[in-house]
């Protein structure tokens, strides 16, 4: 059965349906979080007003109060993303996290998904601790013989591409966001796609979808790493 993963922040899509050469990630089966994603493009195909396409403006919004965020409450941050985001818990300390830091946003009205609050408060731990050089070292260590278990189908996809494209994925968190640059670095990376998604699966993402799941990937990735474990 065909198992569409779409995570829709913006209009268009990406889309690959290929066979999968996963050799260093191991998948785990349907679980609520892929549930939810897949409610969420089904809510966005009947014209959610939540699911309209995220701006240039919107996305730099939200980029920059994830950096306050992490600025101000790092120990916070860290002990949420190492929780497991399948979880109700999870999901509202995220709820929480955000509203908890409204002196982020002052004059600001942001529009808020936790898929990308999320991957920018990823994206900002990785840059303040790795150089882009360090972090595409990082990824691009071997791990077969201790292989990080993915959570998600959608996990699976993006840590696959991260360790498969070390530099360019390292590269793109330096990219403003929804910029020229931005677009470049994915397309780069975009040819990974037809070697890390499964055979009979549909995963559908776009620019602001994709980044975000990336680093969230390059995170756990690096974390499993510091901590010299299997994850």
């Amino acid at each position: 059965m065909t198992k569409a993963l779409s995570i829709l922040l913006a209009a268009a899509a990406m889309v690959a349906t290929p066979a999968m050469a996963q050799r260093e990630v191991n998948s785990a089966n349907a679980n609520p979080h892929d549930r939810m994603v897949a409610a969420d493009a089904a809510r966005a195909s009947k014209g959610d007003e939540a699911a309209k396409p995220i701006t240039p403006l919107a996305a730099q919004a939200m980029y920059n109060f994830a950096g306050c965020v992490v600025e101000t409450t790092r120990p916070g941050v860290e002990k949420l993303l190492a929780k497991d985001y399948r979880t109700a818990e999870y999901r509202k300390d995220v709820e929480r996290l955000a509203k908890g830091h409204s002196r982020c946003a002052i004059g600001s009205r942001l529009g808020f998904s936790q898929l990308l609050f999320a991957g920018n408060l990823a994206e900002h731990l990785l840059i303040d601790e790795f150089s882009a050089d360090a972090l595409a070292a990082d990824l691009a260590i071997d791990r077969s013989a201790a292989p990080i278990a993915a959570r998600t189908d959608s996990e699976a996809i993006s840590m696959c591409i991260a360790m498969r494209a070390p530099k360019d994925t390292a590269a793109l968190f330096r990219t403003e966001v929804m910029s020229d640059a931005e677009k470049a670095a994915l397309t780069a990376i975009g040819p990974q796609l037809s070697g890390c998604v499964k055979q009979g699966t549909e995963f559908r993402t776009n620019r602001s979808g994709l980044r975000a799941l990336l680093a969230l990937a390059a995170y756990r990735i690096a974390v499993t790493s510091k901590e010299g474990g299997a994850g």
